[in-house]
């Protein structure tokens, strides 16, 4: 008995996140140590046994101590030492002030056991309560609106076209934002976050890497890439990081012939840096780098034309952030830069455009009280694109030697804002946060002020808390043959949550409009979340509907988005040999246009299809399973090893993602996402 020993892991009870250099000090054993990385912490050869009482303390969150009556495995649950966490400590962590009102937090844990992302972040992003299930791409529709309004930030810099097209399968798509080179990952899935630019529909806040481990070194080797990042310095965490990968396609499509069956080829390599620096005088310096290749090629099917899609793209994406900590302020200097060359063909339609995005902004944070925060600033972003497009003069007629027309444009956008914000403590239970943005539009020579609520009450000693928020926006989507259009959107979203130590559950509802020159949407909708931790796994259930409604002049359809009923699970186990994560969604399927009738045009010497005009009628149900095996093996305590299997729709599913027919429409035919796909892999750090 006196040489048991005692492990476990520390946890935040909000955000779900593992918590690293947490003291833990047992009393009778008098023994001492911080947790890891992971959260985890192991205690050995207790030379008076247990029981013993375990005190547990890290700065911000409450003090607890524990009563440890047997060496079973331990989780351990930390509260917030007050519902809000003190400025200075803010300021010290580069935290965004915006964090008090966000609806989620993901972390580099919760990507890599999550069993849908394939260790992807926004494919994780993609698999919360907070988007709208209803593609299986990264390209994140939050709540029922168009994804091409959500914007992602890095480093508080806007990324444009953050989505990757290199695909696992001929329907998935990714994120080009390298899992190992992130902090955190903030979702504001509504109301978009106090302090950034103008935002519509919702925003992902990403935190590159801030701390680092002398020459640490991770490799990456599965079926589908290839991939390191190497520390090659390292001192007091600051450091730089070094990442590539590449992606190849032959040993996957080996090993899932039928699934990929569509995708002749595909492979793709980044490259880049990730770096972090503060002086004594704290002075902040973070750099974050990354080029990429990409290509591939998929089967394209149209009732004209069948033949190969390429798709090839080249980009570049840079952020740079400069700050200076003063007693009661920080400055902050922003640079972000982004450029990208692609092109897409097939048939008698073919896209090449060439796009460069510049962004800059200067920002001064004050902590005027211990509960109080403004941030003002100014803020400039540019985008142009140069493109060229061959397109068939009929939408119906994609044969190579039909018809086309082809144009080209140069459409330029700039803004310049000037913004306000406030974060403040009313009292104790009260939290307020207030932004205004004053934006100017030099080519339409107008001026836009959009502004912001966030509140968020706690009603009894932050277990309880209701978020009511709601904001006026404008933001800009780009489309081929009308260049940029201008997006007005007003939101309001409601959300009350209670946790414990060992479950939480939440009520959100919400509302939001978007009006432009084109259509007017709305969209509305609630959901309801509940999670369980047990001692060793971890289970979350939501159910949730999500109504969408477009109007383009007189006509009125449902959305794409509108997911009138969905049902997701996931679930986390921890065994002694392995651990199990798996995940289900189960929703409504996608709403279409129906084909009315078809025509026999002798002029051009094929049918001419007839379509419904709304899209009134729903694909069959929607039901995936995805699942990951995984085993964590410590071989010295310098190294470890990560092997892992995963399975993406694990019981073979028909999901119809479309309707297409033969050539002469006389018999339809149905499109599938994503077959079952298996993924092997390990990963290995030193």
């Amino acid at each position: 008995m006196a040489q048991t020993s005692l492990k476990g892991r520390v946890l935040d009870a909000y955000h779900q996140i593992y918590l690293e250099s947490v003291s833990l000090y047992l009393v009778q054993n008098k023994l001492s140590l911080l947790s890891d990385s992971t959260g985890s912490f192991q205690f050995q050869k207790l030379t008076k046994g247990l029981p013993d009482t375990l005190v547990v303390s890290i700065i911000g969150y409450k003090k607890r101590n524990i009563p440890i009556l047997e060496n079973n495995f331990q989780h351990i649950h930390l509260q917030l030492d007050k519902p809000n966490a003190l400025a200075e400590v803010k300021v010290k962590a580069s935290v965004p002030m915006s964090e008090d009102f966000v609806n989620q937090k993901i972390n580099f844990l919760d990507v890599v056991v999550n069993a849908s992302s394939k260790a992807d972040p926004l494919l994780a992003v993609q698999s919360t309560s907070a988007a709208s299930p209803f593609s299986e791409s990264a390209s994140i529709s939050f709540r029922g609106s168009n994804p091409q309004l959500t914007q992602i930030y890095i480093n508080d810099i806007p990324i444009p076209e953050p989505i990757k097209f290199t695909q696992m399968s001929s329907l998935g798509t990714f994120s080009l934002i390298p899992i190992n080179t992130i902090k955190d990952l903030l979702i504001f899935p509504s109301n978009p976050p106090l302090e950034l630019m103008n935002a519509s529909t919702g925003v992902v806040q990403i935190q590159s890497n801030e701390s680092f481990k002398k020459q640490n070194l991770e490799i990456d080797v599965s079926l589908g890439q290839a991939g390191f990042h190497w520390t090659p310095w390292a001192k007091e965490k600051n450091g730089i990081g070094l990442f590539g990968h590449h992606q190849f396609s032959s040993l996957l499509k080996f090993v899932n012939p039928n699934s990929l069956s569509d995708l002749p080829h595909f492979s793709e390599s980044d490259w880049g840096i990730n770096g972090y620096f503060q002086t004594k005088n704290l002075w902040r310096l973070k750099l974050f780098s990354l080029f990429m290749t990409e290509k591939y090629a998929s089967q394209f099917r149209h009732p004209s034309f069948e033949g190969t899609f390429d798709y090839q793209k080249y980009r570049h994406v840079q952020t740079i952030n400069l700050s200076k900590l003063l007693e009661h302020a920080q400055w902050t200097f922003k640079f972000g830069f982004h450029e990208s060359t692609q092109h897409d063909s097939t048939g008698n339609y073919a896209y090449h455009p060439k796009a460069h995005q510049l962004f800059s902004g200067i920002d001064l944070q004050l902590f005027p009280h211990e509960n109080w925060t403004i941030k003002t600033g100014y803020q400039w972003f540019q985008t142009q694109t140069q493109y060229q497009i061959r397109k068939p003069y009929y939408n119906f007629d994609y044969r190579p030697q039909s018809a086309f027309v082809s144009f080209s444009n140069n459409p330029c956008l700039s803004q310049h804002e000037l913004f306000l914000s406030n974060n403040y403590t009313l009292s104790k239970p009260f939290r307020i946060g207030v932004g205004m943005k004053l934006t100017h539009f030099p080519q339409l020579n107008d001026m836009q002020l959009t502004h912001q609520i966030h509140t968020r009450w706690y009603l009894n000693d932050s277990y309880t808390y209701t978020n009511l928020a709601w904001s006026k926006q404008i933001a800009s989507l780009f489309t081929q043959e009308n260049d940029y259009i201008w997006v007005n959107t007003q939101q309001v979203s409601w959300d009350i949550v209670q946790e414990q130590e060992l479950k939480k559950w939440s009520f959100h509802a919400f509302y939001k409009s978007e009006k432009s020159l084109i259509s007017t949407g709305q969209a509305w909708g609630a959901e309801i979340n509940f999670s369980l931790i047990k001692s060793k796994s971890k289970h979350e259930w939501g159910i949730g509907s999500h109504w969408s409604q477009l109007k383009t002049g007189i006509n009125t359809q449902n959305s794409p988005y509108q997911i009138p009923f969905f049902l997701r699970t996931t679930s986390q186990w921890k065994w002694k040999h392995f651990d199990l994560s798996m995940s289900s969604l189960f929703r409504i399927g996608n709403y279409f246009r129906t084909l009315s009738s078809s025509t026999y045009s002798t002029e051009l010497q094929m049918y001419i299809p007839q379509y419904e005009p709304t899209a009134s009628k729903s694909l069959p149900p929607y039901m995936r399973i995805d699942a990951m095996l995984s085993k964590m093996i410590h071989k010295t305590n310098h190294g470890s090893w990560i092997t892992y299997l995963s399975i993406s729709n694990l019981l073979n599913h028909d999901n119809v993602k479309s309707i297409n027919y033969s050539w002469d429409y006389q018999q339809s035919f149905q499109e599938y996402f994503q077959k079952r796909v298996i993924y092997i892999g390990v990963q290995m750090r030193w």
